[in-house]
């Protein structure tokens, strides 16, 4: 038993074993590497740079953006070079855009490079670089904040005294949504700040189990809207998408949801759109 062990144990060289990991993860990065026909819009979208952390983000906003009061805002993570990437994301997301209305965001991160799906040991050990990007997607928030006009909702808060009705407040209608690897960011930043977004979308996302249990689950945080969806040929992603929901749901998140889609690793800002339209004020279902 011991041989046969041995041998199995031994039955590929280092350097086999290296060859055949990185054939692995170019595979599963392939195909989120699909090529990206966008349709055209009347807009082109702009590079900006966030002057407090220096992050260099994508930013489209529809061609009649003068004519309306405010638009909700999409922060949009991408995953790993080279198989995506921030221009990616903008160029897929600007007819969504367009067509219904939007602002969207896509920042350049860190957090999001150096994973290895077969192997998740690879990532890195230490939250350095999610830090770094929490902190870049906040002051990226607040740079359009400052220069955009964001839709808000009305909401109420708890009532002071028993007897008063809660006193009414406003919050922004901000989506953050990943794709692929974006899924560290997304989590690690959209649950720390609930306050800071009206829903959360993982859209193929790759996660660890053992990332979400760094964070302190809050029952703001728990109150936040969530979905996680990701195609029904993609075997890798479907099994961490359930771990995400599962670890969630342990949780008390009961405001999450999850769907099943055609399709493999594939963006779908559409379907994103669709999900979070659901809960958005009837002026903003365009």
């Amino acid at each position: 038993m011991q041989s046969t062990i041995q041998t199995r144990a031994n039955r590929f060289s280092p350097a086999e074993s290296f060859r055949r990991l990185a054939l692995l993860a170019l595979l599963a990065g392939a195909v989120s590497g699909c090529p990206v026909a966008p349709v055209e819009t009347r807009n082109p979208h702009v590079g900006l740079s966030e002057p407090v952390t220096g992050t260099d983000y994508w930013l489209y906003k529809p061609s009649y953006y003068d004519d309306l009061d405010a638009c909700p805002l999409v922060v949009t993570l991408h995953g790993t070079n080279p198989w995506d990437g921030r221009t990616r994301q903008i160029l897929e997301w600007r007819d969504t855009a367009e067509r219904h209305g939007l602002i969207v965001v896509a920042p350049q991160l860190r957090s999001t490079q150096g994973y290895v799906p077969v192997v998740p040991s690879v990532w890195y050990a230490d939250e350095d670089k999610l830090r770094r990007d929490e902190r870049a997607v906040l002051a990226v928030i607040d740079h359009v904040r400052r220069t955009h006009r964001i839709a808000t909702r009305v909401v109420r808060g708890p009532a002071a005294d028993a007897n008063a009705p809660p006193p009414p407040s406003e919050k922004e209608l901000v989506l953050l949504t990943g794709f692929s690897s974006g899924g560290f960011p997304l989590y690690y930043t959209g649950l720390r700040n609930p306050d800071q977004f009206d829903m959360l979308i993982a859209r193929d996302c790759n996660i660890t189990r053992e990332m979400l249990e760094k964070i302190e689950i809050t029952d703001a945080a728990r109150a936040l809207p969530m979905a996680i969806y990701w195609g029904k040929d993609d075997v890798a992603i479907r099994d961490q998408s359930w771990a995400a929901f599962r670890f969630l749901r342990e949780n008390r998140c009961f405001q999450t949801e999850r769907k099943l889609i055609p399709g493999g690793h594939i963006r779908r800002p559409d379907v994103a759109f669709a999900m979070w339209a659901k809960r958005l004020p009837a002026e903003y279902r365009r």
